[in-house]
């Protein structure tokens, strides 16, 4: 077992005895009402797998009674037509993060925190099942229906994208890696490398990625923003972490390089200050476009919070510290473009610096409770975790995995213990934030930062 350990999907080492001490040194939920006190990390972690199907993976719903619901168009068509002939019903597990794969990844750290066995036994459970829901591209789609720990046959006839954005194949791949590390499968390091050579190969001409893969006939025949670059819920920016990744734990200077192009097409599409955030979506030429309807090109905060941890982490990678000055600019935008202490909006006009609220047809409205839905308008979006790494101190500093926004401080949605919905997503989103935010190291930029933001206030 190794002595120290870093959760993968942030990349935040954490030391085992600290966190172990912490697990073993909290009242068991049996001995403390769940509704008067915070979740434990053990009692939070054990939740997550209650949520878990026997043959591995999560789905939408916690203990579901009956029924079948998506969020892809061709799930939900399949389930009607299962319905409609009477065939044998299927299980849906999710990718979307937070889903299985970074559930996966947690359960490794869980594991490596409190030496518990039936951590790594869930691990490799869900490794078990994402080798076999593996696509022939060698990645994985955001939601997929299963028969026990099989693929529903028809799916992988049917289906002609592979996921890259919502962390599904990046992190699908990490987690895989992770666990050939621990256990040294080769099963777990061959997926693992499949999904990267699909990474490898989906990367743009100009360095970033687009949000799905798609053979080259369909690309051709039917355009779509999708395969366009794009930075909409970590598409380029999940990849570029996910390739340093590789780099590191297979000795691959190939992934590295790929990683770097990202990192540069990224450095280059950035807006300049004092603006000098990302948008989501961007054409061929690094120019931002619109995405859905209610998607516009306008600078947008939490994909700009991604960017930015993936330039620490080429920082990091390659000791180059160009990486590091777009990350200081970058934060001082954030610090002043914050609608309340904790709280942005998703979109900031970059002409006027206010935020932007659409409806499902594109239609501006006043406010996020009129804007379409479901969609995280507002939120912390995990920037002031990323802040203070920085040296950039605030107040409520919550790390959150990709895909989940988190809420402005007081909102309705933030009451209520986590681990108690019937949500699996909202259960493997707390653990994440009660792994990764035990303790800290420095950052590569942790220097630069502070000393390029010295003139920014800080959110209190």
């Amino acid at each position: 077992m190794r002595t120290s350990f870093s959760l993968p999907i942030l990349g935040r080492p954490i030391g085992v005895p600290l966190l172990a001490l912490l697990l073993a040194s909290t009242p068991a939920a049996a001995e403390t009402p769940a509704d008067t006190s915070p979740p434990t990390t053990r009692v939070a972690v054990d939740a997550m797998l209650e949520c878990e199907r026997p043959d591995g993976g999560w789905m939408y719903v916690c203990f579901p009674e009956h029924g079948l619901f998506g969020v892809t168009k061709i799930v939900n068509l399949a389930a009607q037509t299962q319905q409609m002939l009477g065939l044998e019903p299927w299980d849906l597990v999710v990718l979307r993060s937070p889903g299985t794969p970074a559930a996966g990844l947690l359960l490794l750290e869980a594991w490596h925190a409190t030496g518990e066995p039936r951590y790594l036994e869930a691990a490799r459970r869900n490794g078990d099942l994402l080798v076999n829901l593996q696509l022939p591209s060698g990645g994985w789609f955001s939601e997929m229906p299963v028969h026990g720990n099989q693929l529903a046959g028809w799916f992988k006839w049917t289906v002609s994208a592979t996921t890259l954005d919502d962390d599904v194949t990046t992190g699908a791949v990490r987690f895989l890696l992770a666990l050939w590390e621990d256990t040294r499968n080769p099963r777990y390091r061959d997926a693992a490398e499949r999904g990267l050579d699909l990474l490898l190969e989906s990367e743009l001409l100009s360095g970033g990625w687009p949000l799905t893969h798609r053979p080259p006939i369909l690309r051709l025949l039917s355009p779509s923003f999708e395969d366009l670059p794009s930075l909409n819920d970590a598409a380029t920016t999940a990849v570029i972490r996910t390739l340093v990744a590789g780099s590191r734990t297979l000795n691959r200077p190939d992934l590295l390089e790929a990683a770097k192009r990202g990192g540069d097409w990224l450095v280059a599409t950035r807006r300049e200050a004092p603006a000098a955030g990302w948008a989501q979506q961007y054409d061929l030429g690094g120019h931002p476009v619109p995405g859905r309807r209610f998607e516009p090109a306008a600078l947008a905060s939490w994909e700009t919070r991604h960017a930015m941890e993936a330039l620490v982490e080429l920082a990091g990678a390659t000791g180059d510290p160009s990486y590091c000055e777009a990350v200081a600019e970058s934060a001082d935008w954030l610090m002043k473009s914050a609608l309340a202490p904790g709280c942005w909006s998703r979109f900031v006009s970059s002409d006027t610096g206010e935020p932007i609220f659409l409806d499902a047809q594109g239609v501006a409205v006043s406010t996020p409770d009129e804007a379409k839905r479901p969609y995280r308008w507002v939120g912390d979006y995990g920037i002031p975790a990323l802040l203070a790494s920085l040296g950039i101190d605030t107040e409520t500093a919550v790390p959150r995995l990709p895909g989940d926004s988190g809420d402005c401080p007081g909102a309705q949605r933030s009451t209520g213990p986590r681990h108690l919905t019937r949500n699996p997503r909202a259960r493997i989103g707390e653990v994440g934030s009660l792994l990764a935010g035990k303790e800290r190291t420095e950052s590569p930029c942790r220097v630069r930062t502070r000393t390029a933001s010295h003139d920014a206030a800080p959110l209190p």
